[in-house]
């Protein structure tokens, strides 16, 4: 219930966090939501010792202020990096991967020499240390920023161009029409859903595994959990340099990218993990190595389905990417209750068989979809110029939809 209580509230600011980041730029969305998630984190001790459902409240309030994260992120994206640099910088999304692996390790160690409240207490300090980074390093466009070199700034307005509209400009209407009959953003959309529902199942659910399965102490589960993530982020930087060459000396169009990166972040962990699967719980090791080739290859999603939502639209990635991540409520509140399910069913050990035939198979039919729909053009329905118009009362001329 605690595990899951995050994702109950995390849906809701993401279409939110992606719209007014949209209009007013993803500098102080997102630097707020990451600061209230850290002033919680120093708070959540004192929540678990009142009752479980005050923690689980408390990680609600996070899931709310950490919804807004990747959609102003994608706004301040679409400002900042061109389209033959994507790939590479979309590989800073998997800093939660990083995270992730220096968490788990320093968790144990934490946990094994002084208590385990002071895991919030670390997580909490280090983000206001960041905060303090973000105010002083940040800011939405390259024309507003102080610091930035003449060269540099006419460089990325150059090599943007004229795909995405300056937050000085009039809003845009959102173009709600032509977004949900897009057959390139469903594909994005469920190539987006597979891989969350392979990164949450996994990422929360590792330890446990670790534990139920191998009977790893906590401060060598720590440890060894970690590693998968490690390799996820080692993996994505190496990969996404590679397909940014091949973009920016057109040896491949940006769909090919874009579909040879969804193959591997998907198609690959799903042949692992049924692997897995059927091996049983022999040997740690062998569990280790395929959990890090598995998260490893889906650190092509950093070339694949993240920038695929800023090819699509430039000036409404924010927006996008929350309708995208709103949708995180299906295999962010699914996931840990089904394993839940087959646990209580299968047992602690042989319920992981179901739980990594289960990932395999969403993986698969997910990124089936994007193989046949998906695109890395630009959409029309990017442009500021198409306004949502009613039907023109001479339907012998032609007119513009939203």
């Amino acid at each position: 219930m605690v595990l899951s209580a995050f994702y109950w509230s995390y849906w809701i600011t993401e279409l939110p966090g992606g719209l007014v980041a949209q209009r007013f730029g993803g500098c102080r969305v997102l630097g707020f939501g990451v600061l209230l998630a850290g002033l919680l984190n120093l708070a959540f001790p004192l929540a678990c010792r009142a009752h479980y459902g005050t923690a689980a409240m408390l990680r609600a309030i996070q899931g709310l202020a950490l919804g807004v994260t990747w959609p102003a992120t994608h706004a301040l994206s679409a400002h900042w990096i061109p389209s033959t640099e994507r790939s590479k910088f979309m590989t800073t999304y998997h800093g939660s991967a990083v995270g992730t692996a220096l968490t788990y390790p320093l968790s144990g160690i934490l946990m094994a020499t002084l208590d385990w409240q002071y895991v919030f207490y670390m997580t909490g300090c280090l983000t206001l240390i960041w905060y303090a980074f973000w105010l002083y390093l940040i800011y939405d466009s390259p024309a507003q920023h102080p610091r930035i070199s003449n060269a540099e700034r006419k460089y990325l307005e150059r090599a943007i161009g004229e795909t995405v509209t300056s937050h000085k400009s009039p809003p845009l209407r959102t173009p709600w029409t032509s977004i949900l009959l897009s057959g390139p953003f469903w594909a994005v959309l469920f190539a987006s859903q597979g891989l969350m529902w392979g990164t949450i199942t996994l990422s929360m659910q590792l330890p446990t595994y670790f534990k139920n399965v191998y009977m790893l102490d906590i401060k060598t589960n720590g440890f060894v959990s970690g590693i998968p993530e490690l390799s996820k982020f080692a993996f994505g930087l190496a990969f996404s340099t590679t397909m940014d060459f091949m973009l920016r000396n057109e040896y491949l169009s940006i769909t090919a990218v874009r579909k040879i990166s969804v193959a591997t972040s998907e198609f690959i962990p799903a042949v692992l993990l049924v692997v897995l699967g059927f091996l049983g719980s022999g040997s740690s090791t062998v569990a280790v190595v395929f959990l890090a080739l598995s998260y490893a290859v889906g650190g092509a999603s950093s070339s694949g389905s993240l920038p695929n939502i800023v090819d699509l639209s430039p000036n409404f990635a924010g927006t996008l990417l929350g309708i995208i991540k709103t949708l995180t409520l299906i295999p962010g509140v699914l996931s840990p209750n089904a394993v839940s399910l087959l646990n209580s069913s299968f047992g602690s050990v042989d319920c992981w068989f179901y739980v990594f035939i289960t990932t395999a198979v969403i993986y698969m039919l997910c990124g089936t979809l994007f193989m046949f729909l998906g695109s890395g053009n630009v959409q029309p329905w990017n442009q500021p110029q198409f306004k949502e118009l009613p039907v023109a009362k001479d339907s012998s001329q032609p007119h513009k939809e939203s």
